[in-house]
């Protein structure tokens, strides 16, 4: 059977795919075309359709199409006919072209390799949900992940237009991105030098919706009733009319490549409307100068003088535009080089890369042995049942590739068995890990890299978590088979009760019993109450979007989720870097007997939370100058919990999706026990609400003026200033209440812990360093990336990491000392009787999070 391979550039805007067979490179037409549209489109039969026949689609149930799904990848789920889509499945829709195509032309054969282009600036929750979606089409098949620019970069040296031991420069302007690299060429293998640039703001969708901004200006003064009803109706008449005028513009802009003016005839109002090349430089013109800005500060980073490039590659389809083309040789003049189709061009590059790994592996001889990374160094192969990206979603175990730079390969059973989902996307298939981690291998006691610190003693390996309530160790380990949930009998290892889950999201222990959260489905939850020996006493079933929070207390416990999908959003529309949703709650009674009626759901109310903009695609930690919401949080010596509702009011139309007249303010909400909710608004003028503690009858809050506490006449004063780009938090322990603070929080450092003085309403300073940072954030919204520290009556265990190590302190009213040191990551997890239960892993560097299971050891004390 023929043996073939494929590299496919899955874009915003199109995408393509070429064919490689015993050494010949063929253009794959998908549908008749080269480039195929990257829509997709959920039909009436609830099947997922892509490419010309999604395209198609606008024109009859425009609800139903996205024309871009590649921008939802790290941003959580599309709305199609008011079905929400996960885009792993978008992707692995559109993906399945090419394979299907590819299979026809050789006999049903699969293929050997398939290689994935992506965006220079993805992280590996970007990369993750591109491998889930290759997961999905091919089985057992490599997968290999390559940048853009280095697959540009391939396919111009073997066209021989970059010689060996050269330099050369990437200019990308893709249909959502633009990416900018320079690389230094050792025969067909490649490293990026320096760090590449980018701009997740600006590409040729970007230009299209400025063109039809500047149209619809002139569709106003013509008809403002008629274009009111297009930007802000519901009705499918209107939105198929603004999805016609929205392709009109895309025509324009592409007319103008070799015309200087475009004139379009609208149906709706029956009036002409133009725009002039001039027009539309104005219209662009910053962006394409702000990308050869971008370029020229990704040359100087890289330590390449400008006559030491041997040439400038210009690709991606945006960048065919005249402006573009001119503005880039004014800049850079004669190494500016245009071949081919840039959208074919990244295509054939990763198809020559899927190529050479299949040559490599059936002839091991052949391979040139390891190169140098296209980022990190070296390039990585990840193998098993669930490889992944190490920092991305399921973790993954890495071994040397011996490959070329510039991408990761992926081998193992296709996406059944365990497909990655990001942050925002807990609601992924059955059976996948969640929460950041690799699920292990059930039987093989993996990871094996046990505790190698004199003094600590093994326990149990694979475990995700451990926690320790009324005497009772609880640990939470995962399996290829599932994740179970186990009670230890003693700290050896042995178990007296255990309970299997498909995925367990998320729980909480109390004296009374358990609340576990398990997966089921895209969305789809069971809520288990447990008793203490982990028996089921009920099982409801609810539907959420993203990660739970889950409290226990006493025989009360609260589940607090979303109960509809989750919307990024930023300043392009018109709102600060973010996210917008719905909150909602359960409580449930851990006493009650086995058999009661389901508790009814509380909503809460709308619920958005602001983030620092890390990169232009995290949103992970909590702005600190922004009014967000909260994590729900038990109260201490009280017996309901807390949590703050970041709200908002706006004007926005419908289908320009812009707020304008931005508003926010935070609801303060006290959960009592019975179901009640106390909410109480905090409006604007005040400092904005960041933690709000009870703690025996008094209230401590974190603001984004610095932590504050109530005095014994009921006012509130400010005990400590936050540090301008640093973090504090409370940390109540039995009677007493310590501060912990960052000086810094992005990127993390220093740390400080401090006590409150009951009596002078002062904090005491008890250990810090600057040159040190905490394990974990005491901003992020993951639970993996929260600080490192457990609670021991009126004391912390806590660790903090300093040149690569962890360092376990002990935090008491009397100050704060150090009792253990190691190499890697070390996390304090429950205080024992006889010691205290940690988490280790040797291997890993300490950082702000654990992303993989590790060993559970015990501590003498």
């Amino acid at each position: 059977m023929a043996q073939w391979c494929l590299g496919v550039d899955l874009g915003t805007s199109f995408s393509a795919g070429v064919i490689a067979a015993e050494g010949r490179f063929d253009i794959l037409e998908v549908e008749g075309e080269r480039r195929i549209p990257s829509a997709v489109m959920l039909d009436e039969h609830g099947t997922l359709v892509a490419g010309r026949i999604a395209q198609r689609g606008i024109a009859i149930s425009p609800e139903r199409v996205e024309r871009n799904p590649k921008r939802y990848v790290g941003r959580g789920r599309m709305l199609l006919g008011g079905v929400p889509v996960d885009v792993t499945d978008a992707m692995a829709a559109l993906l399945e072209l090419f394979v299907t195509e590819g299979r026809r032309r050789f006999d049903g054969a699969a293929p050997e390799c398939v290689a994935l282009t992506h965006p220079v600036a993805w992280g590996a929750d970007r990369k993750a949900v591109l491998l889930a979606a290759a997961r999905k089409v091919v089985r057992g098949v490599r997968i290999v992940l390559i940048d853009e620019p280095v697959a540009s970069a391939r396919y111009f040296a073997s066209a021989g237009r970059a010689a060996g031991g050269s330099h050369l420069a990437v200019y990308d302007l893709g249909g959502g991105t633009f990416d900018a690299a320079v690389l230094s060429v050792d025969g067909g293998d490649f490293s990026v030098l320096g760090e590449p640039g980018g701009s997740d703001e600006i590409g040729g969708e970007g230009f299209d919706e400025q063109v039809f901004a500047f149209l619809g200006a002139q569709i106003e003064r013509l008809d403002p009733e008629w274009w009111q009803q297009v930007t802000t109706s519901p009705e499918r008449r209107y939105v198929s009319y603004a999805a016609d005028l929205l392709k009109m513009a895309r025509e324009a802009k592409e007319s103008l490549s070799k015309f200087d003016t475009s004139s379009h005839y609208v149906v709706g109002i029956n009036e002409d409307v133009h725009i002039s090349r001039t027009d539309l430089e104005d219209l662009i013109g910053g962006e394409i100068v702000r990308t050869v800005d971008i370029l020229d500060e990704t040359i100087r980073g890289s330590g390449i003088r400008e006559e030491e490039l041997g040439a400038v590659f210009m690709t991606g389809g945006a960048s065919r535009m005249p402006l573009v083309q001119k503005v880039v040789r004014e800049r850079l003049g004669d190494r500016v080089r245009t071949y081919d189709d840039p959208k074919i061009v990244v295509a054939y590059g990763a198809a020559q890369l899927a190529w050479k790994l299949k040559v490599e592996h059936r002839d091991p001889a052949r391979s040139t042995g390891p190169a140098t990374g296209a980022a990190a160094g070296t390039a990585q192969a990840v193998t098993g049942p669930h490889a992944g990206p190490r920092t991305g979603p399921t973790g993954g175990h890495r071994v040397p590739a011996g490959t070329a730079g510039g991408h990761q390969v992926f081998t193992g059973p296709a996406a059944g068995a365990g497909s990655p989902t990001g942050p925002a996307n807990a609601g992924g298939p059955a059976g996948a890990p969640t929460g950041g981690h690799a699920v292990v291998p059930a039987g093989t006691g993996a990871p094996t890299d046990g505790p190698t610190v004199k003094g600590i003693e093994k326990v149990l390996d694979g475990v995700l978590e451990a926690r320790a309530e009324a005497g009772r160790v609880f640990v939470h380990q995962a399996f290829d088979s599932g994740h179970l949930l186990r009670r230890l009998d003693g700290i050896e290892g042995r178990h007296d009760r255990e309970l299997g889950f498909g995925r367990l999201v998320e729980w909480a222990a109390s004296r009374e019993g358990v609340v576990a959260v398990e997966q089921v489905g895209p969305a789809q939850v069971l809520v288990r109450t447990l008793s203490s020996d982990l028996a089921i006493r009920a099982t409801h079933p609810l539907q959420m979007w993203g990660d739970p929070t889950v409290i226990a207390h006493g025989r009360t416990a609260w589940v607090f989720f979303q109960p509809r999908q989750t919307v990024a959003v930023d300043t392009t529309v018109g709102l600060p870097w973010g996210e917008t949703g719905h909150l909602a709650m359960i409580e449930l009674d851990l006493g009650g007997g086995f058999f009661f009626q389901a508790p009814p759901t509380r909503d809460l109310g709308p619920y958005a939370r602001w983030f620092v903009n890390e990169d232009n695609r995290l949103r992970r930690l909590l702005d600190q100058e922004g009014p967000s919401g909260t994590e729900p949080s038990p109260s201490v010596g009280a017996p309901g919990c807390t949590v703050v509702l970041g709200q908002f009011s706006s004007n926005k139309p419908i289908f320009q999706n812009r707020h304008q007249d931005f508003r926010p303010w935070q609801v303060l909400c006290l959960v009592d026990p019975g179901g009640a909710v106390r909410p109480t608004v905090r409006e604007p003028g005040r400092s904005w609400l960041h933690q709000v503690v009870l703690h025996n009858g008094r209230w401590f809050t974190s603001s984004s003026a610095g932590l504050e506490a109530d005095t014994a006449d009921g006012q509130t004063k400010l005990v400590m200033p936050r540090p301008p780009a640093g973090a504090l938090r409370w940390f109540p322990a039995g009677n007493q209440i310590y501060a912990v603070g960052a000086d810094q929080v992005s990127p993390a450092r220093g740390w400080s812990v401090r006590i409150f003085d009951q009596r002078s309403h002062t904090l005491e300073f008890l250990m810090g360093k600057q040159s040190a940072t905490l394990a974990g954030h005491l901003t992020s919204r993951h639970r993996w990336e929260r600080p490192r520290l457990v609670v021991d009556g009126d004391s912390m265990w806590m660790t903090m990491q300093d040149a690569g190590r962890s360092r376990l302190l002990h935090v008491t009213p009397g100050g704060a000392r150090e009792v253990h040191r190691t190499p890697g990551m070390f996390e304090p997890v429950a205080r024992v009787p006889t010691g205290l239960l940690c988490l280790h892993r040797p291997a890993d560097a300490a950082g702000t999070t654990r992303d993989r299971p590790a060993t559970l050891v015990h501590l003498p004390l």
